[in-house]
């Protein structure tokens, strides 16, 4: 594990050995990495997958249903794995890796925020 920190935000990294899959859309899916992340002004812990989606740029699909689905499959395990149990977890589905936190207004990304609870995903609007 490797483990950074920011004078306000501390994140571990957990190394995703190259998961990929194939989504409800079709779409061809792989887990970069997940972060947990410690919130600065609430301290809860957030887990945040990271999913590289080449294809989502072009494509027509509601976001909705794959977003959901990653977070029943990745989601739940990274909240399992998380350090202490994490008060939400983000799937950021993005078509070209990004710099956690930094402005790309060339690429293409959805965000979702979950609970967990009883190993489901409970969507929570931001």
């Amino acid at each position: 594990m490797l483990y950074l920190s920011a004078p306000i935000l501390a994140v571990t990294a957990a190394s995703a050995a190259a998961q990929e899959a194939v989504a409800p859309s079709g779409m061809a899916m792989e887990l970069h990495e997940t972060l947990y992340e410690e919130q600065p002004f609430s301290g809860e812990l957030w887990a945040v997958l990271r999913v590289l989606a080449p294809g989502i740029a072009d494509s027509s699909a509601d976001p909705q249903e794959d977003l959901d689905w990653l977070c029943a499959e990745w989601g739940v395990a990274a909240a399992r794995n998380a350090p202490e149990p994490p008060a939400q977890v983000v799937v950021q589905v993005m078509d070209r890796i990004v710099p956690r936190g930094e402005p790309a207004p060339d690429a293409t990304q959805f965000f979702a925020g979950y609970v967990i609870e009883n190993d489901t995903c409970i969507w929570e609007g931001f």
